[in-house]
């Protein structure tokens, strides 16, 4: 039976998750803050670490009609957190026009690198599919 890769608490780094991505055949980047984007089959995600805290945050942006009223935004966003349990979404107060989707993944004493991957799977395709089930009024752009 083969060992699993396990990263250590000081092993989670961005250059380390970037080549766990690449190993799992998904493309990376870094954005100019020196992110991690990861390309998936659904939307593009921003992977940071947060050492202090031991967060992995998984973090996709979608932009939303400018023009639809905010209590039509809320309420979509409302919904998205009543019935999806993976993930959270937000409408950020100084930014109608785009919505967060983002998921915390902690790695205290160490991860599986298989975790991270399927973390990630996870995240892209619950996003999706809570955007298709409760975009009712074609909010998302």
């Amino acid at each position: 039976m083969a060992t699993a890769e396990v990263l250590g608490e000081d092993e989670v780094t961005t250059s380390n998750l970037a080549q766990i991505f690449k190993r799992a055949f998904f493309k990376t980047e870094l954005d100019e803050d020196g992110d991690l984007k990861v390309h998936t089959d659904g939307p593009r995600v921003r992977v940071t670490v947060n050492q202090d805290h031991k967060l992995l945050k998984f973090m996709a942006v979608y932009g939303v009609k400018e023009s639809a009223r905010l209590e039509m935004k809320h309420a979509f966003v409302n919904k998205m957190n009543d019935d999806i349990i993976f993930g959270r979404f937000s409408i950020p107060e100084a930014r109608s026009d785009v919505l967060i989707a983002d998921y915390y993944l902690p790695f205290g004493e160490g991860i599986p690198a298989f975790q991270i991957v399927y973390a990630l799977r996870l995240f892209g395709k619950v996003v999706l599919g809570a955007i298709r089930q409760c975009d009712d009024n074609d909010l998302v752009e």
